[in-house]
């Protein structure tokens, strides 16, 4: 890593974010600092202080060498709106939402202590140093509270962007798009910020991540085209909770169960989360899912952030043992691990005695729920399963056939259930599909459409994969875990292949490439992810890592452990083919003195020997 001059008292140092440094006389302004190993080489260009770190959002890699910095004398400025995030944020660790989690905005990746504060960057206020006065211009879009800067450096007018947008009008991280569950309301704010940049008409804009932007104008207009593209199949990459109007009659009493075919039953689309019920005819039952009776109990709302968990209440069993004769309910398959389709599980195996049977990669996550909580929407009790199943899998339960596939759609862990049932090919299909008009490109009917969720580990080729299922298994109808049922044949199929293809178009298009490098947020996952440890004992996480590039890497991981923790900072490497997945396993020891408190630790990942910075993160305490 070097220092390259930009103009004639400007420089920039790569790092785990491009660092920008000011010169005035012998001292220096910092835009953001990433790792901090700028200040080895300031001696180069005669600097011999930094004075001012102003930082354009939070994340990690923008300021976990801040502290270094700040060591050595320098002063701290940090946006209006993420102030909290720096100087208050460990209190934000102890108090944010874990489990039942439908806030998919960013924040996770903060820093881990405290960081003191000197100054705030105020929208639209002015912050001087030397000769320079910038102007601070709201940047929403990648994090809530984000600010560019404009200010002119050796005659010309200038910008530092943050993660806005990079070179060649493209997002840095699409996942950052998403704000609530699965709403990538962060496209509508990118699209009014870079707006707002265009009007400043600035020479060049410099981004946190690659390349200056010297075609400023054209750039922005690139992105805007591609933001426009992105917000009509945007508009479907929901969750489907709202897309079928489930609000315009409020449900205050326990919806009445309704028969598919003979020996098939469901609750309507007016549940919260849709759950089938196979009957044998003898008094026993096989559920699909069993989760939450209506919308009211999800509790995903800002409203509600002071509920850490969701709270199962019992639903519709008293009509299958009063209108259908079930006397015992012997089975129960998860088609995905989200909280609101598998919340009841624990109640039916301990009151029931039901057997659960999931797919392997379903039951790694429900059955160690506190491992995998960086995921959204984890169920915080584990549920035991009897027996794992596998991709392709046939299975019978009284007399019918089934079939279970690996179906990563709506998240990475999900499967479809084909079930051969009074002479009809019915899939069970969670959240993978829905019904949905979209009102754009066109189309004014209901289509089949995938849903999106960035933060349930979305790669490019897991819609592809549910797609190429659907067309294999040939089913007759879908029954989804939201919304309606949905009649299939070849047109229907052919419709929902076609939009995955324009959808993935739009996503792809706007990142650069490889596309999943920048679009699947857990590339790199440290688990477990929420533990409890006694002092002096040692922990091992487990770093999960994919190789997203396009050819061989070495992969390296390092654990840079949280306040009283302990760790030997070596680095344990990896190397991977393109596409495949490997884990490293790291070491750390607990305090000797009992802290309940959640502390932050991270795992700095390396790709070739260049750091990525404290990708990956997990919470302990010690009790």
């Amino acid at each position: 890593m070097s220092l390259i001059q930009l103009s004639e008292h400007l420089w920039t140092f790569r790092d785990t974010c491009n660092v920008y440094i000011l010169k005035s006389g012998l001292e220096c302004l910092l835009i953001d600092t990433g790792s901090g190993a700028v200040l080895q080489h300031l001696h180069a260009i005669s600097i011999e202080r930094v004075d001012w770190v102003l930082h354009t959002h939070h994340h990690r890699d923008q300021c976990w060498g801040t502290p270094i910095v700040q060591s050595a004398g320098a002063k701290i400025a940090v946006p209006e709106y993420e102030r909290h995030l720096f100087d208050n944020v460990e209190a934000y660790w102890q108090a944010r939402r874990i489990y039942d989690n439908y806030n998919d905005s960013n924040t996770f990746f903060s820093l881990g202590e405290n960081l003191p504060v000197d100054a705030v960057l105020e929208d639209y206020g002015t912050f001087f140093w030397k000769e320079y006065k910038f102007r601070v211009l709201p940047a929403k879009g990648h994090t809530y509270g984000m600010v560019s800067l404009i200010v002119d450096v050796d005659g010309k007018k200038v910008a530092f962007i943050g993660d806005l947008m990079t070179c060649g009008g493209k997002l840095y991280q699409l996942h950052a798009m998403e704000y609530g569950y699965g709403d990538l309301l962060g496209v509508e704010f990118t699209m009014q910020s870079i707006l707002a940049l265009k009007k400043e008409k600035v020479e060049s804009a410099y981004p946190s991540h690659g390349a200056a932007i010297t075609e400023v104008k054209g750039d922005i207009e690139k992105l805007e085209s591609r933001l426009e593209a992105l917000s009509i199949v945007g508009r479907l990459c929901t969750s489907g909770r709202d897309n079928n109007n489930f609000n315009e009659s409020q449900v205050i009493r326990e919806s009445r169960l309704q028969q598919i075919n003979k020996h098939l039953l469901w609750a309507g689309p007016y549940t919260c989360s849709n759950f089938y019920i196979v009957l044998s005819g003898s008094g026993h039952a096989m559920l699909i899912d069993y989760g939450l009776a209506s919308e009211g109990h999800l509790h995903a709302g800002a409203d509600s952030d002071g509920v850490q968990a969701l709270r199962f209440v019992e639903h519709h069993i008293d009509q299958l043992r009063d209108d259908y004769g079930v006397r015992h309910i012997e089975l129960v398959v998860p088609t995905h691990i989200h909280d609101d389709h598998i919340c009841g599980i624990p109640f039916l195996q301990r009151h029931f005695g039901t057997q659960c049977w999931a797919l392997d990669c379903i039951a790694d996550v429900i059955a160690a729920p506190a491992a995998w909580a960086s995921t959204p929407c984890c169920f915080h009790k584990p549920i035991e399963v009897q027996r794992i199943l596998r991709d392709g899998e046939v299975f019978q339960w009284r007399g019918f056939d089934f079939e279970v596939h690996y179906a990563p759609g709506q998240t990475e862990y999900h499967a479809i259930i084909l079930g051969n049932i009074d002479g009809k090919r019915i899939v069970f299909g969670g959240d993978n599909l829905f019904l949905f008009n979209p009102g754009a490109g066109g189309i004014e009917r209901e289509i089949a459409i995938q849903t999106t969720v960035m933060r349930n580990s979305f790669q490019l080729d897991m819609h592809r994969r549910c797609a190429n299922v659907m067309r294999a298994v040939k089913p007759d109808l879908v029954c989804p875990g939201h919304g309606k049922l949905i009649a299939m044949d070849q047109s229907r199929i052919s419709e929902y292949t076609d939009y995955i293809e324009r959808k993935e178009a739009a996503l792809r298009d706007i990142v650069d490439e490889p596309a999943n490098h920048f679009i699947d947020i857990f590339w790199a996952r440290m688990l477990p992810y929420l533990s409890q440890a006694r002092p002096n004992a040692k922990l091992t996480y487990t770093v999960k890592i994919r190789n997203n590039l396009e050819r061989t890497a070495v992969y390296g991981a390092r654990l840079r452990p949280a306040l009283g923790w302990a760790s030997d900072g070596e680095v344990e490497s990896i190397t991977l083919q393109p596409g495949q997945q490997g884990e490293i396993l790291l070491g750390a020891t607990a305090p000797s003195q009992v802290d309940p408190r959640r502390r932050l630790i991270t795992a700095e990942i390396l790709i070739d020997g260049v750091s990525q910075g404290p990708v990956c993160e997990a919470l302990v305490s010690t009790i």
